[in-house]
């Protein structure tokens, strides 16, 4: 048996504690550079992600920024917005060198004659009753909001020293000065309301007016445009320009007070006579659009100088419709025969209406009052004007009763077909 030396077993034991250090060494140094890699990458990825952390932050700060500046241009177009709908306007102007818009010799017809009178006082009720007037109509046409809020701008043209002077001659006011203090008042009453002295010619108050128009008529703050010239042919051009876009036509409402030119009459314009007790004088006529038998020359204006007998309907008129003006005035050709006003109604809306049975009586002309009546009364009134149109061309598919005796109706509210239209 070979005997081991203690001596060899050290050594060897050694040995093995040196493999063994080695080793350790090894998976020691192993570790470290794992460790230095991992730590090298997550530093890498910490850069990034503090990159991302500091674009998003920008990115997040952008966005405040551009909220708030959002937020204040919303703020201020909200502003804007509301300016704008508190300049919305509708324009009225006025041919004042016309005697028919200035005072009238008819006893029956002295309103604006007794206001005249009154110099400055008589300028502001007139001014206020004609502001008044002005929202009646709008408010009758369905087609500007908040008739009663929107400003109404009023310009009345003429010569005021030879209207006044020409007043004073023909002993309708006891000074000259008298219808200067009207006007004053006039256009003291309220702060869009004027009288524009244009001084002596022909064509001043024509010119400055039709100057006016263009530059209103475009205006999207401008929602209604009435004009008071249908006396003057010299206004039919720069009307039938008018006329022919629709945007404007639509835009423009004729104030039919006096002799109607026929030729403006035929322009495809609203026409309104809700005036007349402001605007007294001759008498009415109208035309309509392709009335070309409309005579220039009109018979007596019947609904302003005579009770009418009602023919075509219950006995009692009943209360009159807000928007019953719409019937007026009567029309007649030149062999002196009533016709039809030109009505522009959609098919559509004539066959929905012709359902709901509507009495015709209740909503174009007044409260009906005719016992054991079938038709339907229950829809609010009044109605708007497409509607109310619509109903008249039902109306008018029956012929008037006076028409059917042989003779004239002179009903200036007879809403029945006088056959012509």
């Amino acid at each position: 048996m070979e005997v081991v030396k203690d001596g060899d077993d050290y050594r060897s034991r050694l040995e093995d504690f040196e493999t063994i250090e080695t080793q350790r060494r090894v998976f020691i140094e192993e570790i470290l550079n794992k460790l230095d890699d991992v730590t090298s990458r997550l530093q890498c990825v910490t850069k990034e992600r503090e990159n991302e952390v500091s674009m998003l932050s920008a990115d997040l700060e952008a966005e405040r920024e551009f909220r708030r500046g959002f937020q204040s241009k919303a703020e201020i177009l909200g502003q804007r917005l509301s300016h704008v709908e508190q300049a919305r306007f509708v324009l009225v102007l006025i041919d004042a060198d016309a005697d028919i818009y200035m005072a009238s010799g008819d006893p029956l017809r002295r309103f604006r004659n007794e206001f005249l009178v009154r110099g400055a006082a008589g300028g502001e009720t007139a001014a206020a009753q004609f502001v008044a007037k002005v929202r009646e109509y709008l408010e009758s046409l369905g087609t500007v909001k908040d008739p009663n809020k929107v400003h109404v701008v009023v310009k009345a043209y003429a010569n005021q020293r030879g209207l006044a002077q020409a007043c004073a001659r023909d002993k309708k006011v006891s000074s000259a000065m008298v219808v200067v203090d009207f006007w004053c008042g006039f256009t003291r009453r309220f702060p869009l309301a004027d009288f524009v002295d244009v001084g002596p010619g022909k064509e001043e108050a024509d010119n400055k007016l039709r100057e006016v128009l263009a530059h209103h008529i475009t205006n999207p703050l401008c929602e209604h445009v009435l004009l008071a010239c249908c006396h003057d042919a010299g206004y039919v051009p720069v009307l039938r320009q008018y006329a022919e876009q629709q945007s404007s036509s639509r835009k423009i409402t004729l104030i039919a007070s006096g002799d109607v030119r026929p030729n403006i009459g035929g322009l495809s314009f609203q026409m309104t006579n809700c005036f007349e007790a402001l605007f007294a004088g001759g008498d009415l006529v109208q035309s309509a659009k392709s009335y070309a038998d409309v005579s220039a020359i009109s018979p007596p204006n019947t609904f302003a100088k005579k009770t009418i007998t009602l023919t075509n309907g219950p006995n009692a008129p009943g209360a009159p419709v807000q928007n019953c003006h719409r019937l007026r005035p009567i029309l007649y050709n030149a062999a002196g025969k009533r016709v039809d006003k030109f009505l522009s109604v959609n098919e559509d809306l004539i066959n929905e209406l012709k359902k709901q049975n509507l009495c015709s009586w209740h909503y174009l002309r007044a409260d009906c009052i005719q016992s054991g009546c079938k038709r339907n009364h229950e829809r609010k009134r009044p109605l708007s004007p497409k509607h109310y149109d619509a109903i008249w061309y039902i109306a008018r598919m029956g012929t008037c009763y006076t028409v059917k005796k042989g003779r004239n109706c002179e009903d200036d509210q007879c809403f029945y077909g006088h056959g012509f239209g």
